[in-house]
């Protein structure tokens, strides 16, 4: 019988620093992008938020789920 040996990659302290280095600048550019797409819609009148299906209210919800979970507005037409 056999025996099998798996090495695990060795991370160091580059790896750590470039992926953390990483992770930082994608979530402020999400901020960023979050924070553009609230601005955006705030400034459109209750009529032309109406028009696209959406109440004032939700604008901060749907920009996260927007951004953050990759779910693009979908207008439920009926």
């Amino acid at each position: 019988m056999g025996y099998a040996h798996t090495v695990a990659p060795q991370k160091g302290l580059f790896f750590g620093m470039f992926s953390n280095y990483a992770e930082a600048r994608v979530e402020h550019f999400r901020r960023g992008i979050y924070a553009k797409t609230v601005r955006e819609l705030e400034s459109l009148s209750d009529k032309h938020l109406c028009d696209i299906g959406m109440s004032r209210s939700e604008v901060k919800e749907r920009a996260y789920q927007s951004v953050y979970h990759q779910q693009p507005y979908q207008r439920h037409v009926q």
